[in-house]
């Protein structure tokens, strides 16, 4: 009875060892689904603060970028300042420096407006240059601010001479910031690609000696009694930033 008795209590206990082991095991399925979903969840929010962090590099990279363009262009402007500031057109104490705020929207005008006007010294006529040669005059003249016509404006024409020969001419705009003409010559006229046309000093708007273009190419009338010149302009007049203005224009 007692033997019976001590089987019983040990199959008992044996099932209470079993009922543990079933427990266990199945607290273990059980928690199965919860950490992988504790570790999807935190997959998901890993991905994610990656994907921001990506992001946040990304926008940054593009603001240094940005910057970076920013300070090449501010780079390249200051040396242009200083080659304005250092070249021969700039030795007359008479000239300052002004900034290009605008441009005309008009492609068959060349007009510039700057941020120099009457309070500033400037009046009407003022020849404009650049480190290069001559680029214009102003006219329009205001309180803070002027309107500059360019040399390659059609309705501009320039008073030159070749500086190789001393051929007196006018350059005349035509509507191209590369391109100018000097027409009407006699077909006899010394002219060879590469000469060098300056200001004459005709007229008292503009002193004489300032490089205006070089030749690129001539044309004779059709009845060879008159040759054309085409001129490149030296200044570079749809690049720049700044320009000078020559407040002196009293003739050499």
């Amino acid at each position: 009875m007692l033997f019976g008795l001590a089987r019983e209590t040990s199959f008992v206990k044996q099932l209470s060892g079993w009922g543990a082991d079933i427990s266990a095991v199945s607290l273990s399925i059980i928690e199965i689904p919860k950490g992988l979903f504790q570790s999807a969840i935190e997959y998901s929010e890993s991905r994610g603060q990656m994907r921001a962090r990506i992001q946040e590099l990304e926008d940054r990279n593009l603001i240094l970028s940005a910057r970076a363009q920013r300070m090449e262009a501010l780079a390249a402007e200051n040396m242009r300042y200083r080659a304005m500031l250092n070249s021969p057109v700039a030795d007359d104490a008479t000239m300052f420096v002004a900034r290009i705020i605008a441009v005309s929207p008009d492609p068959n005008r060349h007009l510039l407006t700057i941020d120099r006007g009457e309070r500033d010294g400037v009046s009407e006529g003022a020849p404009i240059l650049n480190a290069d040669g001559v680029m214009g005059q102003l006219v329009q003249v205001g309180v803070s601010a002027s309107r500059a016509l360019l040399v390659t404006d059609s309705q501009h024409g320039l008073p030159v001479l070749n500086n190789r020969t001393g051929q007196r001419g006018i350059a005349e705009g035509v509507g191209q910031f590369n391109r100018l003409l000097v027409r009407n010559l006699a077909s006899t006229s010394e002219v060879a690609v590469g000469d060098l046309w300056v200001t004459s000093g005709l007229g008292g708007r503009f002193p004489a000696g300032y490089p205006v273009g070089v030749t690129v190419g001539t044309t004779t009338s059709a009845d060879a009694a008159y040759l054309t010149v085409s001129l490149e302009p030296l200044a570079k007049l749809d690049v720049e930033s700044h320009v000078l203005i020559l407040t002196s224009t009293e003739p050499e």
